[in-house]
């Protein structure tokens, strides 16, 4: 059969071959059809009826004939639905059927495997023999005495290798031949004069959805279910006879338990398209140019090579490869590589499994994102091979999520959480590191980055703020020195926006200082008089995405938006109905609240001081004597406490909220002597769910980085030329 695969030269290419339009290679569940639409699908299903209902009862009727006609199972073959998915159909058939004669199980990867433990450790059957074959091979079928019980898989999803055909199994055998053919069923030719028990589920090759399984059986599997009684006991979900006698309403749309009429709605939505392709003949077909994209990707490739040894064994759904000339760390960088560029997902191989690629070649996958993928994992190579992606290493210095840990050793990363003292970090110690991930307590100034960059062999070439400021770091001499700088801008917005408001609501109703008085044994119920918010003008210096998110917050409060933020565009101010002011005294003037969210610069520092804070008017448009609030919860320094402290002590500031501080950790000051002086330690991002957040974001920043292409929302120092260039970072 003619290949589809488009061979390219992709050493002379500067850019990565088209990404497939669809990324879902998993072996289970799998790529659901092509031009799937719930909406469409699912239209008919029958949510919130019973399956004993008609209308239930006949879409199960339907499912199980459409499966019979698809799969060209003889007439006295019965088809039903059972529990628990493939593996609930295999343990329901092992249970009932094993015991009467000896029974050989035959495995050559993992399912298979499990299949044996359960003879063996759960049935404990007395004539039990294990017939298996290291990954990649077949046992030798032909050593099996078939007066005995045979279980076992016909495709080895987890090895990718099939048995060739069914000549191996005899037509007047003694025993039964109970198949597991989850990843071959419509996808593969099952000469049914063979089997006797035959079980797949819904997920794989009509990549339907999971928890369901199907059996089907011969006639012969029917009187031994009639003739033999196991010795052990059988749960309710096993049993599929009824007084000695086969349940056969269980083979005509009834069920053992309650199932999901949406997951039948599903299956039904892949028979009709299965039937569509042609049936049976069109969805091997669909599976074996998947295959052959793949199979001449491999021949003209000899660094790659199919886990199976035998051709005629290789599996055409989960087809499993070798890369012959990568270790298990290169390996897994290609992996982390196209799932983090969309290329493919859940394409490793299986965790028991040699280090390699498990890609799903079933009927669902379309032809050209297999040749997408191929073009891909070629291009991968190559970059891998040649140095240009690899292993780099990492130092975390400020602490961070362990989630976000972990995503950066998964893609291949170095990884050490360590503290440096200001002079280890002055006498160049960054230089052995690719990467430094930073807080806010870890400051890389322009002597640190000039020192690293100075040091013979220096590698560093990223520098990530886990957060948004970046005042910590030079980006000037970071630009200077081909470093670039990332940060994680999107994480913490919501966690500080909710702090912000919280120190707002505190002070409007003085709920630090009510909480003092009373932990001092004093009732100033009559003293603690607040004032609503409803109504106020709150100014905020700086207006981007955790002041927007505030302001949001802020008019459905009631409150008036000012602003001034040199840098935004009248149109987003327009949403807010706020009134833009062209200076900061301006918003002062205007303004009994004011909050801050500007980044600290030689421009902004001690910005907020004691003539800014005299030109707030202390009385609020409706008339209210409400005082003068501020609150910082973006960047200290910002704000000069000391004439802070002085405005609250003559009464100009009715109260004053940090989260942030000129000194961090802030020592001995003149605010904590006011009682109007409230206060958290730069917890603004302190949420468990922000850290995930930054963490993951960050991470995927480095991630995408060290692999040459910054992400341009993470990307601070936007004019950098990247020390290590093209030639050593290749775009992905």
């Amino acid at each position: 059969m003619e290949s589809d695969f488009l061979p390219c030269s992709f050493l002379e290419m500067s850019a990565p071959p088209p990404k497939p339009a669809c990324p879902n290679f998993s072996s289970g569940p799998c790529a659901k059809r092509p031009g799937f639409n719930p909406g469409v699908a699912y239209a008919d299903a029958p949510f919130g009826r019973s399956h004993r209902a008609a209308i239930g009862k006949n879409k199960i009727k339907e499912s199980m004939r459409l499966t019979k006609e698809i799969l060209k199972i003889p007439k006295d073959y019965l088809v039903a639905m059972v529990p628990a998915s493939d593996t609930g159909a295999v343990e329901m058939m092992m249970w009932q059927l094993l015991g009467p004669r000896g029974v050989t199980v035959c495995h050559w990867e993992s399912f298979g495997s499990g299949w044996f433990t359960d003879a063996e450790k759960q049935l404990k059957l007395p004539k039990l023999r294990n017939l298996k074959a290291p990954f990649g091979e077949l046992p030798d079928l032909k050593s099996i005495d078939w007066n005995d019980d045979v279980v076992f898989t016909w495709n080895g999803t987890t090895s990718g290798v099939k048995v060739p055909n069914g000549d191996w199994i005899p037509d007047n055998r003694g025993g039964l031949s109970i198949c597991d053919a989850t990843s071959a069923a419509f996808a593969m030719d099952i000469p049914w004069n063979k089997i006797d028990v035959l079980t797949y589920s819904w997920q794989k090759c009509l990549g339907g959805e999971g928890a369901h399984g199907m059996l089907i059986i011969s006639p012969r599997t029917v009187q031994r279910l009639e003739s033999y009684k196991p010795a052990w006991p059988l749960p309710k979900i096993f049993r599929l006879t009824k007084n000695g006698k086969l349940d056969k309403a269980i083979f005509e749309g009834d069920v053992i338990n309650t199932p999901s009429m949406a997951c039948f709605e599903d299956y039904l939505d892949a028979l009709k398209w299965a039937n569509a392709c042609g049936g049976l003949d069109g969805l091997i077909q669909r599976s074996m140019r998947n295959f052959n994209v793949v199979k001449s990707f491999v021949e003209k490739n000899s660094w790659i090579s199919f886990l199976a040894k035998d051709p005629s064994t290789i599996s055409n759904t989960s087809v499993c490869l070798v890369i012959n000339d990568l270790n298990k760390e290169q390996v897994k960088t290609m992996l982390s590589l196209l799932e983090r560029n969309k290329v493919a997902y859940d394409i490793g191989a299986y965790r028991d499994a040699p280090a390699g690629l498990r890609i799903w070649c079933g009927p669902t996958v379309e032809t050209a994102d297999v040749n997408a993928l191929m073009q891909w994992v070629d291009y991968a190579h190559t970059k891998i091979k040649s140095g240009d992606i690899k292993k780099m290493r990492i130092i975390i210095t400020d602490g961070l999520a362990e989630g976000a840990v972990k995503a950066l050793s998964t893609a291949g990363h170095e990884v050490v959480k360590k503290k440096l003292s200001k002079e280890e970090l002055a006498a160049g110690a960054l230089a052995e590191w690719d990467a430094i991930i930073i807080r806010s307590a870890t400051k890389l100034t322009a002597a640190v980055i000039k020192a690293t960059a100075d040091k013979a062999g220096s590698k560093l070439r990223l520098i990530a703020r886990a957060g948004v400021g970046v005042d910590n770091v030079d980006l000037k001499a970071a630009s200077a020195a081909g470093i670039m700088v990332v940060n994680s801008p999107l994480s913490a917005t919501n966690s500080v926006v909710e702090l912000a408001l919280g120190h707002l609501l505190a002070q409007a109703r003085q709920i630090t200082r009510a909480d003092r008085t009373l932990r001092e044994g004093k009732w100033l119920k009559n003293e603690l008089v607040g004032h609503e918010l409803a109504g106020k003008n709150l100014g905020f210096i700086g207006f981007g995405r955790i002041g927007q998110a505030l302001g949001r917050v802020a008019m459905a409060l009631g409150m008036k938006i000012h602003v001034y933020d040199p840098f935004l565009p009248d149109s987003v101010l327009a949403n807010f109905g706020a009134t833009r002011h062209a200076t900061v005294q301006d918003v002062f003037r205007a303004c009994t609240h004011i909050t801050i969210h500007a980044f600290l610069s030689p421009q902004t520092r001690h910005m907020v001081n004691a003539e800014m804070i005299g030109l707030m008017p202390g009385v609020a448009p409706d008339g209210t004597k409400c005082g003068n609030h501020i609150v910082n919860c973006g960047r200290g320094g910002i704000i000069d406490e000391e004439a802070a402290a002085a405005a609250l002590k003559s009464g100009k500031l009715t109260s004053l909220a940090l989260d942030v501080f000129e000194v961090e950790p802030c020592g001995k000051s003149p605010l904590f002597e006011s009682d109007r002086f409230q206060a958290s330690p730069h917890i603004g991002a302190s949420t468990i769910e922000a850290q995930n957040r930054v963490g993951a974001e960050i991470a995927g920043a480095v991630i995408a980085a060290l692999d040459g292409s910054p992400p341009a929302g993470n990307l601070v120092n936007k004019d950098v030329q990247p020390k290590f260039g093209p030639a050593r970072a290749a775009k992905m």
